[in-house]
């Protein structure tokens, strides 16, 4: 389930960087927002097959999971993929607008929804034999500090590779080019701060493992696992 869901992801991330176009995905999101197929008609055909993808992954898993009595599951990852595209989309229409770059927390907040960690980590517990209550869940949604320190570290690392590549194919600014231009920052002295960041994030999944949690250790061991 997690592949197919990471794989429509993929799709999803490329239609909203490179393809479409800021109108296109006014309605694309609309329609991912309503989870109907009948907003299929609303969105231009191109994208049709990756909607009805999306649709049907999300179908899949719950006929499986309603065989197992675990429909409410679905719920989750649904309201998960729902917040990331959400979160492209702020992307997308920083981009639309030339004159606007966001402030660095602005970015920030965004950035560690859009890195996609908090939908795989949501989604990576659907298909577990172990059962996965409701608090557990609403755990997750309310992003934890594990699930931001990991989310951090993905978006971090990330950018500091992948910024200078996607600035020259006019992508929208990354957390590198708004620290720098908000705080008058040399590329290396942002490196430098986003490096730390992601040691200082480490220190927190670390500090969550050797506390009492609120959730089973299998779930704390599912979120770190997404790194690798």
């Amino acid at each position: 389930m997690l592949t197919k869901v990471l794989k429509v992801t993929s799709i999803l991330d490329d239609t909203f960087d490179a393809y479409a176009t800021y109108d296109e995905l006014v309605t694309f999101t609309d329609a991912i927002q309503r989870w109907d197929t009948n907003a299929i008609d609303s969105i231009p055909p191109y994208m049709r097959p990756a909607y009805q993808a999306l649709l049907d992954i999300y179908s899949e898993m719950e006929q499986v999971l309603f065989k197992e009595g675990k429909l409410d599951c679905v719920y989750y990852a649904k309201y998960e993929m729902k917040k990331l595209v959400r979160a492209y989309f702020k992307e997308a229409q920083w981009l639309n607008d030339a004159n606007y770059i966001p402030k660095y927390e602005e970015h920030m907040e965004n950035s560690l929804v859009s890195a996609a960690y908090m939908m795989g980590s949501t989604t990576s517990l659907i298909g577990m034999e172990e059962f996965i209550s409701k608090e557990t869940f609403e755990w997750l949604m309310n992003e934890h500090l594990i699930v931001r320190a990991s989310s951090l570290i993905s978006r971090a690392m990330d950018d500091i590779v992948g910024h200078e590549v996607e600035q020259e194919r006019g992508h929208v600014a990354s957390i590198i080019e708004c620290y720098m231009k908000e705080y008058g920052a040399s590329k290396q002295e942002a490196y430098t701060k986003f490096q730390k960041e992601v040691t200082n994030a480490w220190k927190d999944i670390n500090k969550e493992f050797f506390r009492p949690t609120e959730v089973p250790m299998f779930v704390l061991e599912r979120v770190l696992n997404l790194h690798v």
